[in-house]
């Protein structure tokens, strides 16, 4: 499958500060589905309960590096980036990702 799904942690997974709406037993599920999932926000927070993603990168101020670099090495058909902040949707669509905003996730 060559869909990536790449996640935002603060806002956007239950373990960012703030808490976000998505749960980590939701990411982990997608990976086993066979989707290519990771992190790309405050990886120190996710790392220990979800060991086994595809890629972690940090967040703020990298963020739009590190969703390049994810798109360049796994070359998706479709990337989708979920977080929360208009900051977050700017670099999601000016790299070409699909972003959801955290709240419309299901």
């Amino acid at each position: 499958m060559k869909v990536l799904i790449a996640f935002d942690v603060d806002g956007t997974l239950e373990c960012g500060n703030p808490p976000g709406p998505i749960r980590l037993e939701r990411v982990r599920l997608l990976k086993e589905a066979g989707f290519t999932v990771g992190i790309i926000g405050a990886l120190e927070r996710v790392m220990p309960k979800l060991p086994n993603l595809d890629f972690y990168y940090p967040g703020d101020p990298h963020k739009p590096e590190g969703l390049k670099e994810v798109k360049e090495k796994f070359k998706p058909l479709l990337a989708i980036y979920v977080a929360d902040l208009p900051s977050d949707r700017k670099s999601a669509l000016k790299l070409s990702y699909s972003y959801i905003h955290s709240i419309d996730f299901r």
